[in-house]
């Protein structure tokens, strides 16, 4: 008869070094990613808190909300993506300090990929557009690339 396999114990990944590259008009203050956590349950229920890995002051603000769950691979290798909208309501943006544009309802979309190595390393990017007018005009789009280590949660 054989023993029944402990579970998985879940991982706890920290974001150690971020590349942001803006196009567009740039926002401050958006957020800060270094030093941000996430955790990552492994075994017959794999998942990821929070789901949008991310943690923002956009999180409140999901819509739309999807994901393709947590996919291991052979090796322990795990890849995880995801995308949602947010709704931000109308804002007021300058156009090169000449004119003001009338506020607008706004709109926000975030893609990401995250790829965890079996050595506990991890990559993660990330993509938000800003838009307004029904989506069909970008103000600013922001990518980020992430990398930093998971270590088991005991």
């Amino acid at each position: 008869m054989l023993a029944p396999v402990p579970p998985l114990p879940p991982l706890v990944c920290t974001i150690q070094t971020v590349e942001s590259r803006w196009s567009g008009q740039p926002i401050p203050g958006i957020r800060q990613l270094e030093q941000q956590q996430f955790r990552v349950d492994r075994g017959e229920n794999p998942g990821i808190q929070p789901k949008t890995v991310i943690d923002s002051r956009l999180t409140s603000l999901v819509e739309r909300f999807s994901s393709s769950g947590v996919e291991q691979m052979e090796g322990d290798r795990m890849t995880y993506h995801w995308s949602y909208e947010a709704s931000l309501g109308a804002l007021k943006f300058n156009d090169s300090g000449v004119s003001s544009r009338p506020a607008q309802e706004s709109h926000v979309a975030v893609s990401g990929d995250l790829v965890i190595n079996p050595q506990k390393g991890f990559e993660l990017s990330q993509q938000s557009r800003l838009t307004q007018s029904a989506g069909t005009q970008t103000l600013s789009s922001l990518f980020e690339t992430a990398h930093g280590s998971c270590r088991e949660q005991r």
